[in-house]
């Protein structure tokens, strides 16, 4: 039956995430789809479907005829996923603004509500998710389709990624200072001039970036200055 067979699929995927977040299948890793059918006793069509889920959460990469890997970036790959952020979140939310939808914005403002929510509770796996999905309101909320399969595209790597390597660390995890930056994103999107828009989201993206490589080891921290 096919609700059998989206329960295993499920079953399996849920326990490869696990993996993937504890560190047992490390970022970079081939998955070797026999090997893995056989150690939990399953073919390997329902194996191959829970992969390709994980692909849409950003966990799994599926090279052309190489197979599936724990999704890896480098610190090229992340500076280009977020230039391209930053050009098209910037006009997404100019458009935003521009539209004086009431229930766009009110959409965005719940979205930010969850996203505090989670960096309350301190949880990285709830902050992750809250996170991806302020932002995909953001591109869904543009009402250019395009757009947002470009974004839901670009970025769901990079959210996968980022889970991945922040679940080890959550401790040191600066929730207040990124609910902070999303408040201001949001603050921008309801009340900023295009240019305010431009400039705000320019540097919370440089900023968002500059933390993501000191948190990923690619960067040394600023030192700090005297007070």
């Amino acid at each position: 039956m096919l609700i059998e067979k989206e329960v295993l699929r499920d079953k399996i995927g849920d326990v490869l995430r696990g993996w993937i977040l504890d560190g047992k299948l490390q970022p970079g890793e081939r998955i070797v789809e026999l090997t893995l059918a056989r150690e939990l006793n399953v073919s390997r069509a329902p194996l191959r479907e829970a992969l390709w889920q994980l692909t849409r959460q950003g966990l799994v990469e599926i090279r052309a005829h190489h197979g599936a890997y724990v999704t890896q970036l480098s610190e090229q790959d992340i500076r280009e996923i977020f230039e391209i952020r930053e050009l098209l979140e910037t006009h997404a939310a100019k458009k935003i603004r521009a539209s004086a939808d009431a229930g766009a914005k009110a959409a965005l403002q719940g979205a930010l509500v969850d996203l505090e929510d989670a960096c309350r509770k301190r949880d990285i796996r709830l902050f992750s998710a809250a996170d991806l999905r302020f932002h995909s309101t953001l591109w869904k909320l543009a009402g250019n389709r395009h757009l947002q399969d470009i974004l839901n595209d670009v970025s769901t790597r990079f959210f996968g990624y980022e889970l991945i390597r922040d679940l080890p660390h959550s401790g040191k995890f600066r929730f207040d200072v990124m609910a902070e930056e999303h408040r201001k994103m949001v603050r921008l999107v309801l009340e900023g001039s295009d240019r305010e828009i431009e400039a705000g989201f320019k540097k919370a993206f440089a900023g968002f970036l500059d933390y993501v490589l000191v948190r990923f080891g690619e960067k040394p921290p600023a030192p700090r200055t005297a007070d």
